[in-house]
């Protein structure tokens, strides 16, 4: 796909392909044919940043992408772990886990894993410095809030396609001892009422 300022943003690699590659956070994904990207073409860049901003200055060695998708998210947390620091990215559906693998593949602290959120939180560490997650329209849920809050992250980036179902969880992380310190909104979807948003949260105390 080309857009207006006449950059290719994407490929589709043969009438047949299965995959589409798309550019992002400077680097080419791979992405089924019928699998989940934004479908803004300035979207998953525009994201990408704004979780970078909201990871702030925090002293950051080890980080979760849960609901991880293709790696976009957890390409950003690398980054900021740096290359001793430990990144896992957890994604429930098959081919999309497979292609995180592939395309994180030349970063050695990233590791993805397939399987339902909620059931590899359970296995993963007591302690981790920095959660990222974008969970599907109907949020996380406040079992997994409360799983997440007992980590302690220094800070928890929470990307939302749908604000009611932010508004239910920060609720969940608050009675868990997360506070709400900053929230951006993003227009991906124009002349739509569709909001996606980022939000930060950080201990209350």
């Amino acid at each position: 796909m080309q857009a207006p300022d006449g950059e290719v943003r994407s490929a589709w690699p043969g009438e047949d392909a299965r995959l589409v590659v798309e550019q992002a956070a400077g680097r080419d994904w791979q992405v089924a044919g019928d699998g989940f990207w934004q479908v803004h073409p300035a979207a998953p860049q525009v994201l990408a940043d704004a979780v970078r901003a909201a990871l702030g200055d925090a002293d950051i060695r080890s980080a979760w992408d849960l609901y991880g998708g293709v790696g976009l998210f957890a390409a950003v947390l690398a980054d900021v772990v740096g290359p001793g620091g430990s990144v896992v990215s957890v994604e429930g559906d098959r081919h999309a886990a497979e292609l995180a693998a592939a395309n994180l593949a030349d970063l050695p602290g990233v590791r993805t894993v397939r399987g339902a959120v909620a059931d590899v939180v359970a296995d993963l560490p007591d302690r981790v410095d920095a959660v990222v997650l974008d969970p599907p329209r109907t949020g996380a849920g406040p079992a997994l809030c409360r799983e997440m809050a007992l980590r302690e992250p220094a800070v928890l980036v929470y990307v939302a396609c749908d604000p009611a179902a932010l508004g239910r969880d920060a609720a969940a992380l608050a009675g868990a001892g997360y506070r709400l310190d900053g929230l951006a909104a993003f227009d991906c979807f124009p002349q739509t009422h569709h909001v996606e948003c980022v939000a930060r949260f950080v201990p209350a105390g």
